[in-house]
């Protein structure tokens, strides 16, 4: 059985915690994740609609932000309850730092993805499974190294932003990357395993998908020895974190309740259509709140003032539904997301299968992910061969690999041939820095290296 003490571990990855702070060691996790330029660039890459051309809709940056928010909230609640639980085995731990943990975890629970949401995760693994690929230039990679990049995974990617790539310390021997707390990483994981396991069952909730690649797997033992998480495959697969299961409940809340809204405003889906969604979690409440956005002026604030309505709602009953579980949760035994088990399920479960079908399918969401498609797989098509061949002065194209070479920021390649990276670690720089892009970027650089726009 985890215990609390562990899992809220104040320690951080790569340094000593030092007092003196007016902050909480989780406040300064927070912080730390805002003042990085991974999660700023979060301002310009795709949520649902990529290159939307209306600032009312949500980017990555504006999600996690929200996301944060509704984290903060559940936590709160849940930790009120766990410190009256457990106030001997909680000692040192205030109730407000499940909530810190929470936000700071939500945060950055995206700050891994690449351009253009899923569809550049997508573009991503494509490339790498492409057959002349494989044979071109990844036969020397082992078979876990080779799903790393056949199975890109924006999780994986954002455990190596925050544990190597963005710095809070910057001289050479400091480790750790934000070098954020023991908690705040543990509740970063939500899919504790490597790319490539045995007995794989995707029925599993934390088997779906991976969430360190091999170049952080020391980091990682350190997140799952400090939390004490439990080890159910043996060197392969972890327990979720406990407070995983509120981020990844704080996660669904926000974007499914956003998505409507940002689908209204596009003209995707009928004012109706959101109203009856959101009265029907509101069940028994749904008259009252009818009554009070009669005298609202537009459709779009009696959306909005519903949406928050509709978001408490759902804090509580996952907090609740935590609460009720927490025991086979914290034994490593409950497997399923939490809401697919609160009150709501139900109706949550049908504006899930509405948003695929006419939010997520629509044919601008489409055409513009199909263009990500294309900008993504052509720069890996630019960049890949560069860094592969660069070293070469008898490949006929030595001269344009090089220049290519130099167009890549010192943090992604700084002297990698040199300094005797292996291609697998190199193919890492590249997809370090091409994940790393916003939208805008990635379009912009692809345009000028196909000179399409100079």
């Amino acid at each position: 059985m985890m215990k609390w003490k562990n899992l809220m571990s104040k320690e951080r990855l790569g340094c000593l915690s030092h007092d003196g702070d007016l902050r909480s060691y989780f406040q300064r996790d927070h912080d730390r994740l805002v003042f990085s330029s991974a999660f700023r660039r979060l301002q310009d890459k795709t949520q649902v609609f990529p290159l939307a051309p209306d600032d009312y809709i949500r980017t990555r940056l504006t999600h996690s932000m929200e996301v944060s928010c509704v984290g903060r909230s559940i936590g709160s609640i849940v930790g009120h309850a766990l410190k009256e639980k457990y106030p001997i085995d909680l000692k040192g731990i205030e109730a407000n730092n499940f909530s810190e943990v929470l936000s700071a975890a939500c945060l950055a629970h995206d700050i891994g993805n690449p351009p253009f949401g899923h569809a550049g995760e997508d573009a991503i693994a494509y490339w790498f499974n492409r057959p002349e690929n494989i044979k071109k230039y990844l036969t020397e990679l082992n078979v876990v190294e080779l799903a790393e990049f056949q199975n890109f995974e924006g999780n994986a990617q954002g455990f190596r932003v925050i544990t190597r790539l963005q710095k809070h310390n910057r001289t050479p021997d400091k480790i750790g990357g934000l070098q954020l707390t023991y908690a705040t990483l543990g509740t970063f994981l939500k899919y504790p395993r490597k790319a490539k396991i045995q007995d794989r069952d995707s029925s599993k909730i934390n088997h779906k998908k991976f969430n360190y690649f091999l170049t952080e797997e020391k980091y990682f033992d350190d997140v799952v020895t400090k939390c004490g998480l439990i080890e159910q495959q043996k060197g392969e697969v972890w327990a979720r974190h406990p407070l995983v299961y509120l981020l990844e409940a704080a996660d669904d809340i926000s974007y499914v309740i956003a998505d409507f809204q940002d689908g209204y405003r596009l003209g995707h889906v009928r004012y109706q259509v959101v109203v009856d969604f959101f009265l029907n979690i509101l069940r028994d409440k749904k008259d009252f709140y009818l009554e009070e956005i009669e005298g609202f002026s537009s459709d779009k604030d009696k959306i909005e003032h519903l949406s928050g309505k509709v978001i408490g709602q759902l804090v509580r009953e996952v907090s609740n539904s935590f609460l009720t579980n927490e025991e086979k949760i914290m034994q490593g035994k409950f497997d399923l997301a939490l809401a697919s088990v609160i009150p709501s399920a139900s109706q949550f479960h049908e504006m899930f299968t509405y948003a695929y079908k006419y939010i997520y399918s629509c044919k601008d969401v489409v055409r513009l992910k199909l263009a990500g498609y294309e900008v993504i797989e052509g720069l890996l098509d630019i960049f890949v061969p560069a860094i592969y061949f660069s070293g070469d002065p008898n490949h006929f194209e030595f001269a344009k690999n090089n220049l290519l070479v130099k167009l890549l920021p010192n943090d992604f390649v700084e002297n990698s041939l040199d300094n005797g990276l292996s291609l697998y670690e190199r193919l890492h720089r590249i997809t370090d820095f091409i994940s790393g892009m916003t939208d805008s970027y990635a379009v912009k650089l692809y345009k000028e290296l196909k000179g399409i726009n100079l």
